[in-house]
């Protein structure tokens, strides 16, 4: 059966909110002809085809054969990209800031709590799921907060699935450091070390040295009692765990250099206002920057962050990807992401860096990230350029699963705002 695609959005925006929340797999192959495709890693294909069958891409090309029974929907007008992955964000560990039981971004027992996982305390149920999958994001980095020195262990997550093991890609997919003001700011606040900057480099230098022992005395004995505490700190240590660190200050981007240096990390700089003054250092040492692209110079630390950013790192020669470094406006990452391609960074390279780049900066890329046979069916169909705010997301697919772009954010539209204004649109149709 050969389908119009509005015909067939049109009865999934009908149907209960359950169903297009939470939609069964097809148990058939689905074909999408005439898109679009702009498969990140290849050139665009401008009427191609997509097969999807068993939750993973069957075909993506100019032409690919329609296998027997399967739903057959007319793409025309549309573009298929990746879904979009947020490499920073509290979505999971933060619903209402300022309600404490709604809120588990920081564990404020100690500056240094390398133990804790944002996984152990992930809300598969969040009200925001729905709201960034609805805006494209298919995969978030969901975060613990900057106020510890140590601040644990990150969790890569789908923005599907009913249970961890569904919804999880990488459990523990890198440990938090933080350098800076906001350490300083909460102990000292507290009147405990850190206070300034000389106590953050103390306590990491501290326990990187407790980690080295504690891994030689497991080598030596491997029967040696595990501590929850070392041991994340010693994967690290030894290249197993990747360490994301926030710095935005020059001088806090090169200590961060060079702590990697000294003990080995696989690190990943988080933030990076001033990480266009060390651009060169940070494409030699092969180290890949997460931008928050609408970071404000509001600070001291801040206060030479810029738009151009991204274009000045992408040119020269510094991986570049993305973070919202928010939770209820993480919807805004891709029009953020727009003011980095209006400053200078070319539009296919900030669609790689919302896409394949983040997969392969996390060991991800075969799985997801852009189109290609085997991957995970795992994308977006939009009405439009992917990264222009006025285009129109008209579903998301997840391993194969058919999202309508619906959240709570549409249903108080449709109930508060439409009804008395004339019949405005809440949803992408």
């Amino acid at each position: 059966m050969n389908t119009r695609w509005p015909a067939l959005v049109a009865v999934v925006l009908a149907a209960a909110p359950a169903l297009a929340q939470a939609p069964e797999p097809s148990p058939r192959p689905l074909v999408l002809q005439n898109v679009r495709i702009l498969p990140v890693s290849g050139p665009p294909i401008e009427r191609g085809t997509i097969v999807v069958s068993g939750g993973r891409l069957a075909a993506v090309g100019a032409e690919a054969a329609v296998p027997a029974g399967a739903e057959i929907v007319d793409g025309t007008g549309l573009t298929a990209s990746p879904g979009f992955i947020d490499l920073g964000t509290g979505i999971g560990l933060v619903e209402i800031a300022q309600v404490p039981a709604a809120n588990d971004g920081e564990e404020s027992s100690d500056p240094i709590t390398p133990q804790v996982r944002a996984a152990d305390a992930y809300f598969l149920d969040s009200e925001l799921i729905p709201v960034v999958r609805a805006a494209g994001t298919t995969v978030i980095l969901s975060t613990p907060g900057t106020s510890n020195v140590i601040s644990g262990q990150s969790a890569l997550m789908r923005t599907a699935g009913e249970s961890l093991e569904e919804a999880g890609l990488i459990e523990r997919a890198a440990l938090h450091v933080n350098l800076g003001e906001a350490p300083k700011r909460v102990w000292s606040g507290r009147s405990r070390a850190p206070m300034t900057r000389m106590g953050i480099a103390m306590l990491l230098r501290q326990t990187f040295q407790q980690a080295r022992e504690y891994a030689a005395k497991r080598k030596a004995d491997p029967r040696s009692p595990v501590d929850l505490r070392l041991d994340p700190v010693a994967e690290a240590l030894a290249g197993q765990l990747p360490v994301v660190v926030h710095a935005e200050r020059r001088e806090d981007i090169v200590f961060a250099l060079d702590m990697a240096r000294e003990y080995g990390l696989r690190l990943i700089l988080s933030g990076g206002s001033d990480a266009p003054l060390v651009a060169a250092r940070l494409a030699r040492e092969r180290v890949p920057v997460i931008i928050a692209i609408d970071q404000q110079p509001d600070g001291m630390e801040t206060e030479r962050a810029s738009y151009d950013a991204a274009a000045r790192l992408h040119a020269a020669g510094v991986t570049v990807a993305f973070q919202s470094n928010e939770v209820t406006l993480s919807r805004n990452l891709v029009p953020n992401v727009g003011l980095a391609v209006g400053y200078g960074l070319p539009a296919a390279e900030a669609l790689k860096a919302l896409t394949l780049v983040p997969a392969q900066i996390f060991g991800i890329a075969d799985k997801v990230g852009s189109l290609e046979v085997g991957k995970e069916a795992t994308f977006i169909l939009t009405r439009g350029d992917p990264l222009q705010t006025r285009s129109r997301i008209v579903a998301t697919f997840v391993r194969g699963r058919r999202y309508a772009p619906r959240s709570y954010q549409t249903r108080l539209c449709e109930t508060y705002i439409a009804s008395k204004k004339g019949g405005i649109p809440c949803l992408s149709e």
